[in-house]
């Protein structure tokens, strides 16, 4: 045999086997086996850079929440206990009640707080609408401050359809916990020709961290005339609730009371747990047997 035709034979027998292998998976020589190397090293390289930008941002994140926390090398620029009594009285008691039309409370880790909240019967078909917090919508406005010199007194607006409402509130300084307070609602119509006050339900409320004490005092005809308590931070004290009256300080044609208590479930869920009992009627004997 030629040395020609061994050549040719063994190039053929070569490329036969390359196939064969390619076939079966395997690697194939001349240079074969090197064309997957660029693939694998671009693929590294793109998971590299992705955990590296991943790295980089938990860092920035991490980094921006420690600044967030780190106090700063500056005096505080309010000395401790600045919100007690003791050091300023003045400001002890207050309308710190954002997101509700009107309420007063302490300034303090554990306070008292009291509210307002209304509803007009008869006005839509349904359920009477419960006021407490504004929301968006509501159909209640404008409302705003009149006055307010942000220590000692005030009075706001609240136009809720034909209604209007004022609240007032003044403060007298005295004692060891901020003074004392009052506040005074009052309604007045505003449809035009109209005379008549709509039947308004007015509720107030008293609430603390359920860990304090409270115990509301009951009159004649289940009006609540005081609300007797004690806290950790004021001690002993009592709220007093005078009868409402109309214009000239007359008897209201019409006045009826209502007084539950209960535990208390969280601020934001005040008003769904008013809801319901809006339309039940129950002696305060009831109320007392249901706490």
């Amino acid at each position: 045999m030629a040395r020609g035709e061994r050549r040719r034979r063994a190039a053929q027998a070569e490329g036969t086997r390359t196939v064969e292998r390619a076939a079966r998976g395997g690697p194939a020589r001349r240079g074969g086996g090197s064309q997957g190397a660029p693939g694998r090293a671009a693929l590294a390289i793109v998971v590299l850079f992705l955990a590296l930008g991943l790295s980089g941002r938990w860092m920035l994140t991490w980094y921006r929440a420690r600044r967030a926390v780190t106090l700063h090398s500056a005096p505080p620029a309010l000395p401790p206990d600045s919100s007690s009594p003791a050091v300023a009285p003045d400001l002890f008691w207050g309308t710190y009640r954002p997101h509700v039309y009107f309420g007063m409370k302490t300034r303090s880790p554990q306070p008292l707080l009291t509210g307002l909240m209304w509803a007009q019967q008869g006005a839509t078909p349904g359920t009477p609408k419960l006021r407490h917090t504004c929301e968006q919508g509501d159909g209640v406005g404008p409302f705003g401050w009149e006055f307010h010199d942000g220590l000692s007194f005030g009075r706001q607006h609240i136009q809720d359809g034909a209604l209007r409402l004022t609240t007032e509130f003044v403060k007298r300084p005295g004692g060891q916990h901020g003074g004392d307070w009052s506040w005074r609602v009052t309604v007045e119509p505003q449809a035009s020709g109209t005379s008549a006050l709509p039947l308004v339900s007015l509720f107030f409320y008293v609430v603390t961290d359920g860990k304090e004490v409270l115990l509301p005092e009951v009159g004649a005809k289940g009006q609540l005339k005081f609300i007797s308590g004690h806290t950790s931070e004021l001690g002993d004290f009592r709220l007093t609730l005078m009868p409402p009256t109309s214009p000239g300080d007359t008897a209201p044609k019409y006045g009826s009371y209502n007084v539950f208590w209960s535990s208390n479930p969280g601020l934001a869920l005040l008003t769904e747990m008013v809801v319901p009992r809006q339309q039940e009627t129950k002696p305060w004997r009831d109320w007392q047997a249901a706490r």
